[in-house]
């Protein structure tokens, strides 16, 4: 990536075509780092035209309700280092079952990409999947489970790791168009064998 030390275009906003809304929709995909593909996967900026997966990797899906997750970014100014974004994603595991217990026990130990749909799609929905973690990953920041709250599901934020940062503060996932996008979203981005 270029160095970027001027602004290079205006920074318009429309209420009327281009309301922001808050929140995310009820799921998001969280691919294993290493699943992906870098090599094949393609950007422009921090727009992702294709998020390739290794041959026989998908994503999974994490549902919640409510639209109980969330994401955030920071900027993260660092006097020994290059600055640059740090992301969040705040979900909940919501059944608390055996197979919830092992997956909180992956994200524990993995390192993720998360795919996001948001309730704010853009002029022609191009802006409607974020991406974080694309260049470092995301690691597991925090986790809880309490019986007498929340249900007893289990909340955790998976974060930019300390001392590693983002050059965007997020990505946008767009292979070509809204539809396409989401076809490739509700397939998991999963490589055929």
């Amino acid at each position: 990536m270029a160095c970027i030390n001027k602004l290079s275009g205006d920074i318009e906003f429309d209420k009327c075509v281009d309301a922001p809304q808050a929140g995310v929709l009820d799921n998001a995909i969280l691919i294993n780092y290493d699943d992906i593909d870098f090599g094949a996967s393609t950007s422009n900026g921090a727009t992702i035209t294709n998020l390739t997966l290794k041959s026989g990797a998908t994503g999974y899906k994490l549902e919640w309700g409510k639209r109980l997750g969330s994401l955030a970014s920071e900027f993260t100014p660092d006097a020994e280092n290059l600055d640059g974004f740090s992301h969040s994603f705040l979900a909940r595991l919501m059944t608390p079952s055996a197979s919830t217990a092992e997956r909180a026990a992956e994200i524990k130990e993995g390192r993720f990409v998360v795919v996001i749909e948001t309730k704010y799609k853009g002029v022609d929905q191009l802006d409607a999947f974020k991406v974080l973690g694309w260049k470092s990953g995301l690691e597991l920041s925090e986790m809880t489970m309490n019986s007498g709250e929340n249900a007893s599901s289990i909340t955790f934020t998976i974060s930019t790791y300390e001392g590693e940062y983002e050059d965007y503060p997020y990505s946008i996932f767009l292979e070509t168009d809204y539809a396409t996008s989401k076809a490739s979203f509700d397939a998991l981005f999963a490589s055929v064998a």
